[in-house]
């Protein structure tokens, strides 16, 4: 349940607070009303206010929030507007509700949206939406130091620098030691999202969960380790392309003379070395992923994230497979970053996340109410299970070229990246090349049975109520608000992509 809302808020944050300005207008905060339906501020004050459940966030929805009915004190907060009794704040920045709640960054192009209630402070991060500021970020690969251990990436880290004073005084004014800190964000948005959620464990509270969707690599080897101890729930579409971010050639000299791309020439071109080039120079790069990740899978090569099964193989061919496919592409290309589309259906934080979190959170209720709390049935197992099966004899049937084909294929390529080179510094090249493809191969065949062996364990894993409701398991009036919460319209269709049996809506005649 939290991932599904959390999918929804990390979609959220790309509206506007009151109104989105014109192309030529500066931004400016607005006091209320907030009128514009799917807005932040129509959703917290004119909606959630005052009881009446939202559908539409943003352009996202229609999007169904399980809601229960709680005491004022109990609500997600938005300051009041009263500019008499607030004088001092308003003299302090904060005239209007959006100024509290709500940060535009122009120079960074960073926005946010912040709100508490009496157990929680939600912060979400907004992602790449104006692509032609937000692009630019996230090619900036050149690292600085964060403000912990370790290196970040210089591009996200300034739009942490730009969340951390507005996140700091709404804690300053609101935090207590009861309340969990919870981040969010989606692509970009998650990468200043991990930056921003591991400052906050170091300088606010050990009480800090952070959930990212289709986030690129944040930080170095460096930073990961010494956030260890921060819950990160990561989460990835097996066709999204951005995790792959930032690419390795993403550095102010524009290096592209990687050992994938000579792996590339050192093979006949085909699925699995683009596979094995890829995750050589995505390894090879000195950033990594930080957190545990959730890999949405389709059932069927080629399906839509609404019906995929969210599960952890463990194994980079897997969990990493389009992100790779997609870098051996490039250094295949040596597409210059002007080239490189940085978006697609399965990395949209609406249909691609949001829908997705949607229909596992009904399946994971149906395999409580049907199965037994059996996670996967034996048809998605055996179609998970047909796909690790045909990367296996993909991984088996690479054969490198001889050194004589690899440079005849380098000469003639006209590639830049090898010009010049001498024979023995392309053979140098080639064995270098070599050497890696292999040490991966070898070390993907393992991952791959750990992948086989790790599938069976899952579908033998209980999902208990728990699981499904988190704190909310076991209250009567909770299972009954999800058995109406079923039969809405929009997740009887659902039910039908993720391959459960619709509730029957009740008649009430």
């Amino acid at each position: 349940m939290n991932a599904y809302h959390l999918a929804v808020m990390s979609a959220f944050v790309y509206a506007p607070f009151s109104k989105e300005p014109g192309s030529f207008e500066r931004y400016e905060s607005s006091p209320p009303p907030y009128t514009t339906l799917g807005s932040i501020g129509h959703v917290l004050q004119n909606q959630l206010g005052r009881l009446v459940k939202p559908t539409q966030f943003n352009a996202a929805g229609p999007y169904h929030l399980l809601c229960e009915e709680v005491p004022y004190s109990k609500r997600l907060e938005i300051m009041p507007y009263d500019p008499e009794r607030y004088a001092k704040e308003a003299e302090k920045g904060w005239k209007n509700p959006e100024d509290v709640h709500f940060l535009y960054d122009k120079d960074s192009s960073t926005q946010a949206f912040i709100t508490h209630n009496d157990k929680i402070v939600l912060i979400s991060v907004r992602g790449t939406q104006e692509m032609l500021a937000d692009t630019g970020r996230d090619l900036d690969a050149r690292q600085v130091p964060y403000e912990g251990i370790g290196q970040a990436h210089r591009g996200f880290h300034g739009g942490f620098l730009a969340v951390r004073p507005f996140v700091e005084r709404y804690l300053d004014a609101f935090h207590t030691a009861e309340h969990t800190l919870i981040v969010c964000g989606h692509s970009l948005g998650g990468a200043i999202a991990l930056l921003l959620a591991e400052w906050l464990r170091r300088k606010w509270s050990d009480d800090v969960q952070l959930y990212t969707f289709g986030a690129p690599r944040a930080g170095d080897r460096a930073f990961v380790q010494a956030a260890q101890a921060l819950t990160h729930h990561r989460i990835v579409n097996h066709d999204d392309p951005i995790p792959a971010l930032p690419l390795p050639w993403m550095d102010a000299e524009w290096r592209l003379a990687l050992p994938g791309t000579a792996l590339l020439f050192s093979s006949p071109v085909a699925g699995i070395v683009l596979l094995l080039a890829g995750l050589v120079n995505l390894h090879g790069d000195p950033y990594e992923h930080h957190g545990e990740q959730r890999h949405f899978m389709p059932r069927k090569p080629g399906g839509g994230s609404e019906a995929a099964i969210l599960w952890q193989s463990g194994c980079a061919l897997i969990d990493e497979q389009t992100c790779a496919h997609y870098m051996g592409e490039i250094a295949l290309d040596g597409d210059m970053p002007e080239r490189v589309p940085l978006s697609g259906a399965h990395h949209s934080s609406d249909s691609g996340y949001a829908r997705a979190a949607l229909t596992t959170l009904l399946r994971w209720h149906d395999s409580v109410e049907k199965r037994q709390g059996a996670l996967f049935t034996d048809s998605e197992v055996r179609d998970i299970h047909a796909q690790v099966k045909n990367v296996r004899q993909l991984l088996e049937s690479w054969q490198p070229r001889s050194f004589n084909e690899f440079r005849w294929k380098v000469r003639r390529s006209g590639d830049m990246r090898f010009y010049g080179k001498s024979d023995l510094e392309l053979r140098a090249i080639y064995a270098d090349a070599l050497q890696k493809g292999e040490q991966l191969r070898n070390e993907q065949e393992q991952a791959l049975s750990r992948a086989q062996q790790r599938l069976l364990a899952q579908a033998a894993r209980v999902v208990t109520p728990r699981s499904v409701l988190g704190e909310f398991a076991g209250r009567a009036d909770v299972v009954e608000l999800f058995a109406q919460w079923q039969t809405l319209k929009e997740h009887q269709a659902a039910q039908k992509l993720a391959g459960v049996a619709a509730r029957p809506t009740p008649s009430y005649a």
